[in-house]
């Protein structure tokens, strides 16, 4: 299990929410929390994509009606946020698993012959 004074605790995924007027755009943002997930284990990364899809639908909302121009903007803003949010997910995994392998190779074994 991940220890928070050992790596950075959340992200945050930020996409751009168009509104009525396409030159106004709000920015909403969602942290995703990883401290608590093994991130070395194909569970641990498969419950980190699990809260980044749940953080992309909370900042990406439901479309107000069911038009196929809102369906389009929705999915339009959840690739954008997945595409936004993929290089930062990459980067927390690796630096969890530099970081452990870290703690691993200082836990030296002394043997006395």
């Amino acid at each position: 299990m991940a220890s928070p004074k050992h790596m950075i605790s959340s992200f945050t995924l930020a996409a751009f929410m168009m509104v009525a007027a396409p030159a106004m755009a709000n920015i909403r943002s969602e942290n995703v929390r990883h401290a608590d997930l093994d991130l070395a284990s194909a569970e641990g990364r498969a419950r980190l994509d699990t809260r980044i899809r749940q953080a992309v639908k909370k900042v990406c909302g439901t479309p107000r009606g069911w038009t196929l121009a809102e369906r389009q903007d929705q999915q339009n803003c959840e690739a954008a946020a997945y595409l936004k949010v993929a290089p930062t997910r990459e980067r927390v995994v690796a630096a969890y698993l530099e970081k452990r392998r870290l703690a691993f190779d200082s836990r030296a074994i002394v043997v006395n012959n």
